[in-house]
């Protein structure tokens, strides 16, 4: 055991070429970085020539139409009716109108008998249906 404990311990020859060129890329390279951080501060306060330009072109997408919107104002059918003295009244029928209430007000201004008024809307739900379902 002697004999080992006399050797000295192998360590790295710190002089050798190859270590020195180890050392002078750490060298190098933390001066490379101490240049890109002092860049980036300065460049926090420069203003930028085009601060809203997008790098890539915003991509459109497609929207669905919204579907409540749609089946509460969608038309069935055009109502026409026209009278004796050859007024004539276009009503739009849209699918969540109530027949009765449409029947009421071409009645209304038309004066129109109240048996008139209910076999018109009768007709007006008849088409309704025809074309809903």
């Amino acid at each position: 055991m002697d004999s080992q404990e006399q050797t000295p311990k192998q360590r790295i020859d710190m002089a050798h070429g190859f270590m020195k060129s180890v050392i002078r890329n750490q060298i190098d390279r933390d001066n490379y970085d101490k240049e890109v951080k002092a860049k980036q501060q300065q460049g926090r306060g420069h203003i930028k020539l085009h601060p809203h330009k997008q790098k890539k072109p915003e991509i459109q997408t497609y929207v669905p139409p919204q579907r409540s919107k749609k089946e509460s104002h969608q038309h069935i059918f055009v109502l026409e009716y026209e009278h004796k003295n050859g007024e004539i009244i276009t009503v739009h029928v849209a699918k969540g109108d109530i027949p009765e209430e449409i029947a009421k007000n071409i009645g209304e201004k038309f004066q129109l008998s109240n048996a008139f008024i209910d076999a018109l809307a009768q007709k007006i739900d008849e088409e309704i249906v025809k074309r809903v379902v």
